[in-house]
C-alpha cells in the first residue's frame, strides 16, 4: 500500500523547551496603577508601613519595605514568569488556595521557597548573581513546582521543588479560589510579569485531530495536533497547529480530564474527532490518574482553542482473570485511536494492552462495535513486540494501523495493512525508541501529500525516560489527489 512502500524523508525536526506560550495573564506597567485611584488593576494583598512604590518608564519600582499585588487567578499547570532588576532587593511570587500558601523569592542571596512549615533554599549560579536583570520561571504542576532562570533566550532549570500542600492543587474548587501575587521587597525594578501554558521541556504522543471517518481535518490550512506536554515532572495534553510541510507550529489549547471526582487531570494520549453528522466531538484518552485505564467522552465544544475540561467515563474495570480480549478497562491500557469505517458501518478500534502472551508487554488489540464507546467485539491483534503510538490512516479508500515498536530500535516501526505487516524505511533513521506512528495524509494543491510525525526518547528529564525531540518526515513521492 503507498506510501508506505516508498522512503520517507526528513523534513525538520525540532526540540520543545518552554519555547512557546499560550498567554494566560499580564501585568502592564503603562498607567499609574499606583496612585490611580479610579481604577484598581493589581490590589494590594499586603503592604509595609514604610512600603514606597512607583510605576514610570514601563517599570514597577520598589525602593523601600515590601509589597503584594494581586496579578491573577491560580492555575496548577501554569508557568509564572518575572524580569526584574534585584539591586540589593528580593521578588517572586506568592501561590496561595484556600488551605495552603507557597512562596518563591529571588535575590542576589540566592532562590527560597516557603511552603507551610517547608522552608529550602539555593544558591543562584554566579551568571545571574552578576547579570544587570534577570528573568525566572516558576512551573507549576500538583504537589510540585520547578524555578528556571532565562540564559540568552534560554530556560534552564535551577531547581525542582516538593510542595505536598499543593498535591491537590489541580481539584477545581481548590484553584478556582486560589490566587497568585507578586512579591517585592527592599530595592528592586520589575519590567515583566505574565503567566501562561508552555510546550514543557520536550513532546510525545502526537496524533493529528480527525473526522469521524479518519480525515485528517484541515481548516485555513492548519492541521491540529494532540501531544503530551513532558513537564519537569507530570504532563499534560497540549493542542498544536501546524501548517503541513512547514516548521510552524503554535500552541493553541490545552485539554484536562475529569471523571468525576473534580480534579483536572493531565492526562494525554488521546484520540480526537469530529463526528460531522452528529455534530458532536468524540474522545478516547488513557486516565493515567485513575488506574491507567482508558476513558472516553462526546461533547459540544471545540476542543482545539483555550483552556478546556473534559468530563470523561472510564472504562468498566476488568475483573481479574478476564481475558484481554474483553473489551473492559484493564490496569496499563493506552494510546488508543478509532475511526467509523462507513463502508463496513462499524467503529474500529485499537487499544495499546499488556499482552500475557507476549511477555506482559505491550501488543495492539483491535475490536469493532457500532457505536464509538461501547459493544466493541475483539477482531485481532498485533504481532508480538512491544507495540506504542498506533493510529489508523485512512489513504485511497484504503485503510492502514501504523505504530511504533522495541525500546532498543531506531525506527522500527509497524505498518498493517491487508496485505500483512510491513516495516517503514526512513533516510535518516532518527525517532523511534518507541516513537508514534502518527502518518497525515494531507491535501495540498492538486496533490495529497504525505507526512510521518514522530519522537524520540532522548531522557530529558530523570522523572521520566519518554521525553522527546519532534521529526516530521515526508513519503518520497506526491500523490496525485484522485489516486
Amino acid at each position: 500500500m503507498e506510501p508506505f512502500d516508498r522512503e520517507w524523508k526528513r523534513q525538520f525536526s525540532l526540540s520543545f523547551y518552554k519555547n512557546m506560550k499560550l498567554k494566560l495573564a499580564e501585568m502592564t506597567f503603562l498607567k499609574d496603577f499606583v496612585t490611580d485611584r479610579r481604577g484598581d488593576l493589581y490590589p494590594i494583598l499586603n503592604k509595609s508601613t514604610d512600603c514606597l512604590e512607583s510605576v514610570s518608564g514601563k517599570r514597577y519600582c520598589v525602593t523601600e519595605g515590601t509589597a503584594e499585588r494581586w496579578i491573577g487567578g491560580f492555575f496548577p499547570y501554569a508557568t509564572y514568569e518575572i524580569t526584574a532588576v534585584l539591586f540589593d532587593g528580593e521578588v517572586g511570587f506568592g501561590f496561595t488556595l484556600p488551605n495552603a500558601r507557597a512562596t518563591v523569592t529571588l535575590s542576589r542571596n540566592g532562590l527560597r521557597l516557603i511552603c507551610g512549615d517547608s522552608r529550602e533554599a539555593c544558591p543562584l549560579p554566579d551568571w545571574a548573581v552578576n547579570a544587570e536583570s534577570i528573568t525566572a520561571l516558576v512551573s507549576l504542576y500538583p504537589g510540585m513546582l520547578s524555578v528556571y532562570l532565562r540564559r540568552n533566550q534560554k530556560a534552564e532549570l535551577i531547581r525542582r521543588f516538593t510542595a505536598p500542600a499543593f498535591a491537590e492543587s489541580h481539584r477545581y474548587e481548590t484553584f478556582t479560589d486560589g490566587t497568585v501575587s507578586l512579591l517585592a521587597s527592599g530595592r528592586v525594578e520589575v519590567s515583566a510579569v505574565s503567566s501562561y501554558l508552555d510546550n514543557g521541556v520536550s513532546l510525545a504522543d502526537m496524533r493529528p485531530i480527525c473526522y469521524e471517518d479518519g480525515t485528517v481535518m484541515v481548516e485555513q490550512g492548519k492541521v491540529y495536533i494532540t501531544a503530551s506536554v513532558r513537564l519537569e515532572e507530570s504532563c499534560y495534553q497540549g493542542v498544536f497547529s501546524w501548517i503541513p510541510s512547514t516548521a510552524e507550529l503554535e500552541l493553541t489549547g490545552a485539554l484536562f480530564y475529569d471523571v468525576g471526582d473534580g480534579f483536572w487531570c493531565g492526562d494525554v494520549a488521546a484520540s480526537v474527532c469530529y463526528h460531522r453528522e452528529a455534530r458532536m466531538w468524540y474522545l478516547w484518552v488513557c486516565s493515567f490518574s485513575h488506574g491507567h485505564r482508558l476513558a472516553h467522552a462526546s461533547f459540544a465544544g471545540d476542543p482545539r482553542f483555550g483552556i478546556n475540561v473534559i468530563d470523561v467515563t472510564l472504562m468498566e474495570k476488568a475483573p481479574d482473570g478476564t481475558p484481554p480480549t474483553a473489551f473492559l478497562g484493564f490496569p496499563g491500557d493506552e494510546d488508543p485511536d478509532f475511526f467509523y469505517d462507513a463502508g463496513k458501518g462499524r467503529w474500529l478500534m485499537a487499544i495499546c494492552r499488556i499482552d500475557p502472551e507476549n511477555g506482559q508487554q505491550y501488543r495492539y488489540y483491535f475490536f469493532e462495535s457500532s457505536h464509538p464507546f461501547e459493544s466493541y467485539r475483539y477482531l485481532g491483534r498485533g504481532k508480538p513486540g512491544c507495540e506504542t503510538g498506533g493510529s489508523f490512516v485512512r489513504i485511497g479508500g484504503e485503510t492502514a494501523f501504523v505504530c511504533g515498536n522495541d525500546f532498543h530500535a531506531t525506527s522500527d516501526y509497524r505498518v498493517y495493512t491487508r496485505n500483512g505487516m510491513t516495516n517503514a524505511r526512513f533516510n535518516y533513521p532518527d525517532g523511534g525508541f518507541r516513537g508514534w506512528g502518527t502518518v497525515l495524509p494531507i491535501p495540498m494543491g492538486s496533490r495529497t501529500r504525505c507526512f510521518w510525525m514522530t519522537f524520540d526518547r532522548h531522557n530529558g528529564s530523570d522523572y521520566n525516560w519518554s521525553y522527546g525531540n519532534l521529526y516530521v518526515f515526508e513519503a518520497s513521492n506526491i500523490y496525485n489527489k484522485d489516486k
